[in-house]
Parts: structure tokens; C-alpha cells; sequence
């Protein structure tokens, strides 16, 4: 399905119906789930390991690629926009799969835009779940990225994105490593097979997605204001944001929730899905 935001662009999504119905989960209402991706990310990084448990509790789950990412259209460069644009493009999801609320679990900016979300549409939001997330890239009271990955990124700015198909697959896995951390380890192999899906589906590394992040406030002095329950998964590996920007949102959003997983890096492995289910399954039915 594709629907158009107020900026014109037009946005994939898909939705899996839930496979059983909701008697027997414990909930008089088992609202659908909203997944929200990362900064170029495709939304296909949401995987069935996820996807499939989500549907056998009752729940409708969505997944959608952003503007700049994947099938959805691609914004002029001249034409910026913040996070507050990309929420409004989560919500004009919502609106075209019939969702009034949902339990919003968003990755890394995935994350960010469910803050705004919680903030400024709370009505829309169930549940708020952030893995790998902060409040405010370059906020200075927060670290930043691990010395060694700001010069590997900064090197990638200088020398630009490869034009083969093999050598951006290449470029999408070597990414992807230095993101990982150690607790559940995948093989170069199999981070290739997800580079090559994800070139062949148009991987769009001009994307204004850093951009976006850069020109929005922090919401780090706001997150008091987040009144949903809230779950943060994170890694004490991720080179990224370090544990203090997790720490930071468990502190600052009333009665959240801080699971810290040793050594995962910026990541949300399906080795980590089994462990995750249970937290997740009892955050869900937490929804006010």
C-alpha cells in the first residue's frame, strides 16, 4: 500500500493481520503495532521473527519504509524536513491502514520519531518501545559516537557511496559490523544476502534522514511529557549512542521501563527476538 503525506511524498507500507484472534491474550483490546525504522533502513529489517509472535498474540502489526528509504519516493535534496515531518508520515500510515493507536516500537531514529509521536500525539500512541535510541543526537549533555566509528563515518562523507550494486551490498554489510556487537553474532554471509535484498529494492544512500535527525531539538528536557508506558531495549555495545542516552530516556519518561543487554551493538538481531518477547509481551498489555 502507498499513501501520500502532506510534503507529496508517497510512503510503502504493509500490514500483517493477526493469526489468532484476540480471546486468550488477556487484553479486552489488543491494538495493532506500528514498527518504525531506522535512519536507511528498510522497513523488510522487520523481520518475520518479530512480525510473526506479534501477529500470533492478536495484534495487527504495520511496517513501513520512510520517505528517502526503500519503495517510498524520494524527496528533492533542496526540500528538507525534520522529525516532525517524518511522525507526520507515521501517522499518515496509520490513517491509511486504519489505525487510531498503536504500540509504537521504534529503532535507533525509529526511536526518535516515537518520541515525537508520544509527545505530540500521545492520543496515537498505546505503548512506546525504544531500542537503541536517544533524545537528542548532538545534545551536549549526552556522549557522542565512539571515536573510532566517527572517523570510519566521517571517512564515508569525504569518498561517497560506491556506484556497483556488489560494492554498495559491500558498503551496507561493512556498516552493519561495525554497528554489531558480539552477543549474537551473524555471518558475513548472512548480512550479505540482507545488503544485496536491500540494493535490488533501491537502497538510497542520499538520503536526508542524518539531516533530519540534526535539525530536530532534543527532546531530552521534554521527555517528562511522555505519559505512555514506556520500554527501552539497548546495548552496552553500541558504539552509537552509549548506554547514557538509554539511561537518559529510562530517567526522564515517567515509569519507564530500561532493559540493558549486554553486548549488543546498535542492532536489533533475530537472535535477540527470543529474549526480547517476553519483556515485549508484558509491555503491551500495560497500555493505558
Amino acid at each position: 500500500m502507498t499513501e501520500s503525506t502532506p510534503f507529496a511524498a508517497r510512503l510503502f507500507s504493509e500490514c500483517f493481520e493477526a493469526t489468532t484472534s484476540p480471546g486468550g491474550t488477556g487484553c479486552d483490546e489488543v491494538l495493532p503495532v506500528l514498527l518504525v525504522s531506522g535512519a536507511d533502513s528498510h522497513c523488510t529489517r522487520w523481520t518475520p521473527a518479530l512480525i510473526e509472535p506479534l501477529q500470533a498474540l492478536g495484534h495487527r502489526v504495520v511496517r513501513y519504509d520512510h520517505r528517502d528509504s526503500g519503495l517510498s519516493s524520494k524527496v528533492p535534496s533542496d526540500m528538507g524536513y525534520t522529525l516532525d515531518d517524518l511522525a507526520d508520515d507515521a501517522l499518515a500510515v496509520m490513517e491509511a491502514h486504519g489505525v487510531e493507536r498503536a504500540h509504537v516500537i521504534g529503532r535507533s531514529m525509529g526511536g526518535m520519531v516515537g518520541q515525537v509521536l508520544a509527545l505530540d500525539h500521545a492520543d496515537r500512541v498505546a505503548t512506546l518501545t525504544l531500542a537503541c535510541s536517544t533524545p537528542g543526537l548532538g545534545d551536549e549533555r549526552l556522549p557522542v559516537a565512539a571515536g573510532w566509528l566517527l572517523e570510519r563515518m566521517t571517512e564515508r562523507l569525504f569518498t561517497g557511496p560506491p556506484h556497483g550494486e556488489a560494492d554498495r551490498a559491500a558498503w551496507i554489510v561493512e556498516q552493519d559490523e561495525w554497528f554489531a556487537g558480539s552477543r549474537y553474532a551473524a555471518s558475513t554471509a548472512s548480512r550479505l544476502v540482507i545488503a544485496v535484498a536491500e540494493v535490488a529494492r533501491c537502497w538510497y544512500p542520499e538520503s536526508g534522514h542524518g539531516a533530519a535527525v540534526g535539525a530536530s531539538p532534543s527532546r531530552l528536557d521534554r521527555l517528562g511529557g511522555i505519559r505512555v508506558p514506556t520500554l527501552v531495549v539497548h546495548g552496552t555495545a553500541d558504539p552509537v549512542f552509549s548506554v547514557e542516552h538509554a539511561v537518559a530516556l529510562a530517567n526522564g519518561i515517567p515509569a519507564a521501563e530500561l532493559w540493558l543487554v549486554e553486548d549488543l551493538g546498535h542492532e536489533l538481531p533475530n537472535g535477540l527476538i527470543r529474549d526480547l518477547l517476553p519483556r515485549l509481551t508484558a509491555h503491551l498489555t500495560r497500555s493505558t
